[in-house]
């Protein structure tokens, strides 16, 4: 199979280089079977295919201009995928990254229940039965791709169970075996997207600038070659406009190079094999994909590999049921972990209906792939802290009062797990809210720690305490035990006369700063005093813009989930979960026009303390201390929450206005 793709590659690439400029290459002659209109150019190099399959063996070739056609005059032994130019605007145009694709196969005769009494009727062509056998066939069965570069000569190709493989024609033709890359974080992570009609969600990703780089190369072929070598870690087209031709040599290649492809909602790509057919596309390495399904993604089809579960443990009725959970999982041979205070109960309670052995500690968060949790909006809430940002959905069960952010009742908690196993759920994605403390110091109250240099910002960076004599020298750190405990980054700014990056002095002359970045927000960051019946006097900042100063007892900033929550309470509006915005509430402002406001979900919100000191607390946790002079900057986070959905958002605004009544 290798020799008959290499042939046909190799002779497209000669039968098209000459046409590169041709005036009539760009003119369109017909509409190919797959209703797209096709230029000559196309026509021309499919015709070179079709002439070169025919001098080495018997096929059905599937293409976007052809469709269908059985080619030789023996009965067809192979299957042939062909895309004979991927990339004809950059063909056309003499823009080097264009290809020639093709993904082939044996006809699984004998798989289909033929032997050789009947094989001969099968494969005969007046006789549609070899049709009907590819009819039932998927891009899986493919056995090998490969992809050229006409531009540059070097070919990809990839074979199953062996691998895949570059040939540089640079390097004369040395053969070298290819994998995915093993980047880990978004903001590390290089990606290509298809242009095409780019959608809301694609248009957000490449506005928000989650990932280091964003490339549009115009083949996709070539794009999934460069994420099966490394050079991008993920490809992208979240409309389902992707077919077969387009990605059939890529999708060996980069199988067989370890990435994941699947389409946006996770669901493992199993497209027939005719040139109708469309979907959409994430294909990855293994570690990245879960987090671009958690982006573009809404209907997850992620199995679950181990539930998580969380509990109150302060009512016997939750934790009853969460036991009951525990018995469901095993008999449906799913396994599971508990959270720490869940797990301690169970596990020191004697009176408790469970074995212990039936106890299983959740040490990493990592190790789960979804999250049962059963109480009300502070379990959820809890729940959502434990998650810290990762691509784990939550299940929330109502075991509690409010539960505006719970999707489930207690009797349907059987019916969600049973669906979550099923891959039939969708999700629904909250946006997080990131905030950062930052605060300017005299050098004098610094003990020095560990200092290291970091090259992307060019800046010494300093880890270690602050020492303030206004709180009598108390150290702080990060474990919020009290008042003054938090975890600064300080950074000081280069004196541009020193050269040399390891001796260069500190300008301190304007003092120094710092920053402690505190866990994200679901609900609301909430700045109050630490005094009672005592105002705080803040600045308000959209943007970089002044808005406005309030005096209020404190401030609320809450996201869309949260407007339902302490924001309604003081006063603003209620925003859908799916709302782009954030909301700024004063909570009992001195000045009567003092009223919330709606931002924009992508703007930055600086708020400057201007007087006494302000407790931050974030979805009902102190995080921090907040002191005159102090800024919190808020925006979007990069990680968002992920609830698996249940009831109907206005089914529960409905349920809490006649509980309100």
């Amino acid at each position: 199979m290798f020799d008959i793709a290499i042939n046909v590659v190799e002779s497209i690439e000669k039968g098209i280089k000459p046409l590169i400029g041709w005036e009539k290459s760009h003119e369109i002659v017909k509409i190919g079977a797959d209703g797209t209109p096709t230029k000559r150019i196309d026509v021309i190099a499919e015709n070179i295919a079709i002439n070169s399959i025919e001098k080495y063996c018997s096929a059905v070739l599937i293409s976007e201009e052809i469709g269908f056609k059985k080619i030789g005059e023996d009965p067809p032994k192979y299957l042939i995928v062909l895309d004979p130019i991927d990339g004809t605007y950059n063909a056309l145009n003499d823009l080097p990254i264009y290809s020639v694709s093709i993904g082939l196969c044996k006809i699984p005769y004998y798989e289909y229940g033929y032997n050789d009494n009947n094989l001969n009727s099968a494969r005969d062509k007046s006789n549609s039965n070899y049709m009907d056998i590819i009819n039932r066939m998927t891009i899986n069965d493919l056995e090998l791709g490969m992809v050229k570069n006409i531009a540059t000569g070097d070919i990809y190709y990839g074979e199953v169970s062996k691998g895949s493989y570059i040939l540089e024609k640079h390097n004369n033709w040395e053969k070298r075996k290819i994998r995915t890359s093993n980047t880990k974080n978004l903001k590390d992570a290089s990606v290509g997207v298809f242009a095409y009609g780019l959608s809301t969600n694609t248009l957000d990703f490449i506005k928000d600038r989650r990932v280091r780089r964003i490339r549009i190369f115009g083949s996709a072929a070539l794009e999934m070659c460069y994420v099966a070598r490394g050079a991008l870690d993920a490809f992208i087209n979240v409309n389902k406009t992707t077919r077969l031709c387009d990605i059939a040599g890529g999708y060996v290649i980069l199988r067989e190079s370890g990435g994941i492809i699947t389409d946006k909602d996770g669901k493992p790509i199993n497209i027939k094999l005719n040139v109708h057919d469309r979907t959409s596309l994430i294909c990855s390495n293994a570690i990245l994909h879960k987090k671009f399904v958690g982006i573009f993604g809404n209907k997850w089809f992620l199995k679950p590999t181990k539930f998580g579960i969380i509990s109150r443990v302060d009512r016997e009725e939750a934790i009853n049921l969460a036991i009951d959970v525990i018995k469901y999982l095993k008999s449906k041979n799913i396994d599971y972990l508990l959270e720490s205070e869940l797990f301690n109960t169970l596990k020191n309670n004697k009176f408790l209906n469970i074995n212990k052995s039936d106890c299983k500690l959740m040490d990493n968060i990592e190790d789960i792939s979804h999250m049962l949790a059963i109480g009300g909006d502070g379990t959820v809430l809890r729940a959502s802290k434990l998650i810290n940002g990762n691509e784990i959905p939550i299940i929330p069960i109502n075991m509690g009062t409010v539960g505006f952010l719970t999707e489930f009742d207690r009797d349907d908690v059987f019916k969600a797990i049973d669906m979550v196993i099923m891959g039939n759920y969708e999700i629904e994605k909250r946006t997080n809210c990131f905030c950062v403390l930052k605060r300017k110091i005299n050098s004098d109250k610094c003990n020095e720690g560990h200092k290291y240099y970091n090259k992307d910002i060019k800046e010494y960076n300093y880890k270690h305490y602050y020492y303030d004599k206004e709180e009598n020298n108390n150290i702080i750190k990060n474990n919020g035990e009290n008042d003054n405990y938090c975890d600064y980054t300080y950074k000081y700014s280069l004196n541009s006369k020193n050269k040399g990056e390891e001796g260069r002095e500190f300008n301190n002359d304007h003092g120094t700063h710092c920053q402690k970045i505190l866990p994200d927000a679901l609900n609301e960051v909430v700045l109050i005093t630490k005094s009672p019946a005592k105002m705080i006097h803040f600045e308000v900042y959209v943007n970089g813009e002044v808005v406005e100063q309030v005096r209020a007892d404190g401030l609320i900033i809450s996201t869309p989930t949260g407007s339902t929550a302490y924001s309604l309470s003081a006063g603003g509006p209620i925003l859908e979960p799916a709302v782009d915005a954030f909301i700024i509430v004063p909570i009992c402002p001195f000045k009567l026009f003092s009223r919330p406001i709606v931002v924009d979900g992508n703007s930055e919100i600086k708020i400057k303390i201007l007087k006494k000191s302000v407790l931050i607390v974030i979805d009902g946790n102190i995080e921090g201390l907040g002191k005159k002079g102090d800024e919190l900057v808020f925006r979007k986070s990069d990680s968002y929450t992920y609830f698996v959905k249940g009831k109907s958002f206005y089914g529960k605004l409905k349920k809490l206005v006649e509980e309100g009544n």
